[in-house]
This record gives structure tokens, sequence and C-alpha cells, in this order.
């Protein structure tokens, strides 16, 4: 089959590619590559440099995919409230765009990565199930269950194509962006270890993520068009297992044997625990599930894929500052001249 990757040079989706190169499908990689690397993409893919708010419809018209997976976005939950205007253009506006484009070239099923962010804080003790309440607390958030609502009216009033949706969290591995200072805590602390210069740890580091390698995740996304039960279906998507930010920070010092040193920084307004339950995946995608990575596993072979390569250039924030108002002063130090 033919297949379009959308952010398909970033990380989910370069891992997605070579999932779907091993089943000989035919793939189209679409990036504008601003916070992805062109390296990433595995041989035998065909490569657009573009946006995905750029008019794509006759780029997906010609080459006429079977399946989109839609996984272009910045991803930045903290640094979304101080840049709206950018992240709802790029995330919603982006993803309609998509949408659009792959309803006109016959698309039949379209994957969409959503994220855990879609949720917000917890009301309970209780797992984030897909049937949980969604209030997001951020516009980065917002946005994805915006794209959310929107896939599936689509899909509902057109009938003509099929979708899957994605509720990630806090995945990590090779491909990532170590040198993206707003988001990928996983990457942040790699970066700051290979140039032994402190770790920046916001509030008492205690805040839990369930941090999860880039295989079940990249698998599951890459299966689901072709498994009957993912149809039209919701899915928490990741590792059960969890950490705190400063046992994080211990483990990734010892991987790349450097003392631990934390910058500490102001606490921000974010969520201090964020877990999801994953039995609806661990049903339908089961096979998958079976070959989890541990965190610690997962670091080690992240950061031998890190220790192989140069440091990238860092990445900045796309857009200019917005709304500087509570804007993290570590952040604010870097962008106080609009990027």
């Amino acid at each position: 089959m033919k297949a379009i990757i959308t952010g398909g040079a970033g990380f989910i989706g370069s891992h997605v590619a070579k999932f779907l190169l091993q089943e000989a499908h035919e793939i189209m990689i679409i990036d504008n590559l601003s916070g992805a690397h062109k390296e990433n993409i595995p041989d035998n893919c065909q490569f657009v440099q573009a946006s995905i708010n750029d008019n794509i419809e006759k780029l997906f018209i010609d080459f006429a995919p079977d399946i989109v997976y839609h996984l272009a976005a910045y991803a930045a939950e903290g640094l979304s409230h101080h840049i709206p205007m950018f992240n709802y253009t790029n995330n919603i506006l982006g993803t309609i765009n998509v949408l659009n484009a792959a309803y006109k070239a016959k698309c039949k099923h379209f994957v969409f990565t959503s994220s855990i962010a879609v949720y917000g804080h917890p009301n309970s003790n209780q797992l984030f199930d897909e049937n949980t309440n969604c209030e997001p607390c951020d516009p980065y958030g917002t946005a994805k269950l915006a794209c959310e609502l929107h896939i599936k009216s689509f899909v509902s009033y057109y009938n003509t194509m099929n979708f899957t949706i994605f509720r990630p969290h806090n995945v990590f591995g090779p491909n990532q962006n170590i040198s993206d200072p707003y988001r990928n805590v996983v990457g942040i602390f790699m970066a700051k270890a290979l140039q032994q210069l402190p770790m920046p740890v916001f509030g008492d580091g205690l805040q839990t993520r369930s941090f999860s390698y880039i295989n079940i995740v990249a698998q599951c996304i890459a299966a689901s068009p072709f498994i009957k039960d993912a149809t039209n279906q919701v899915f928490n998507i990741g590792s059960d297992e969890q950490m705190n930010v400063k046992m994080l920070a211990k483990s990734i010092s010892n991987i790349f044997n450097v003392p631990l040193n934390i910058e500490w920084l102001p606490e921000r307004k974010e969520v201090t625990h964020a877990h999801c339950n994953h039995d609806k995946a661990k049903k339908v995608f089961s096979s998958f599930y079976t070959n989890n990575v541990l965190i610690e596993e997962g670091l080690k072979l992240m950061a031998e894929s890190v220790l192989n390569k140069p440091i990238p250039a860092i990445t900045e924030c796309p857009s200019a500052i917005e709304i500087y108002d509570l804007l993290p002063p570590s952040w604010s130090s870097r962008l106080k001249n609009g990027f």
C-alpha cells in the first residue's frame, strides 16, 4: 500500500516509516524540517520538504495514498501557553489541511497522533483511560482534542474514510531531537550530560511520568490501519512504568558516567503526575506489548545512538513569543529577542 507520513523526518514518524518499509509499503514523507533532521528518514522513502500549512492538495492527489499518518505538530505543552496563535495555526489548521488533502486524494484510513495532554490535570488517583473526561490545561492539549473531535465528525459526515487516534505520552528513543530546550526532557538531559552541564529541573523534580520507549508506540501506530479492531478507535499508547524527573536525571547521569548536576529552577505550571491506562491498546495490539522496553534499558539504547552522532544545533522556538507573562525565567532569557 501507499502511505504518506507527515512529520516523517521527526522522531516518531521516522520509526513509523521504518516499520512500514519492513512490510514493503511505498512511503512519501512530508516534513518542513523545523524540528527534525533529514538524516532520520529511512532509505527508500520519497521525501518532500513542505509545511502542513502549505498547499499540499495536489501532492496528495498525485501520490494517491491509501493511508495518511499525520504526526506533524509542534509539541511543546509548556511553551504553547506563550505562543497560542502559532500553536492553533500549526496544530489545528495544519491538521485540517492534511485531512482535507487526504480526503480529496481518496485516502481510506487516517491515523492521527494526539496526546495525553488532552486529559489535563487528573481529578483522582485513577489512571487516565480513553473514557476519562478530557479537560486540557494548555493550548497544546486543547488543539489536540479539537483535532480529535474534528476528525471524528469529518469521518462521520463524509463516511468514506476510517480513522485511528493515538494518545502517546513521554516517548523517547533514537532519533529524538536532543537540542530542543523546550520539550522532550529525556533529550534535554542527555544533551546536558554530553556537555557536562547542569540538567534543568523545574520545582522539586518529583513530577512523575510514564516514560515510553519508542518501539511499541511506533509499531502500534504503523500497524493500526491493518487491524480491524483499531478502526475508528482512540487509544492511549505507551508504557506503564513510572519515574520522577529527579530519578530520570540520576539515571541519565549514571549512563553517561557523569556526576549528577541539577540546575534547580522555579516551579512552573504543569501537570504533576500524568499516567495512562493501556488495557485497550494491550488487547488490540497484544503482539507488540510483549516487547516492552523498560525505562533504564530504553535510556541505554537511546544513549548509544546519541553518543554516535554529533550534537545538533539548538532548535529554537519557531514563533515569536506572543505572551511573556509567566514565561519561565530560564526560557525568557533565551527568548527575550522574540525567538
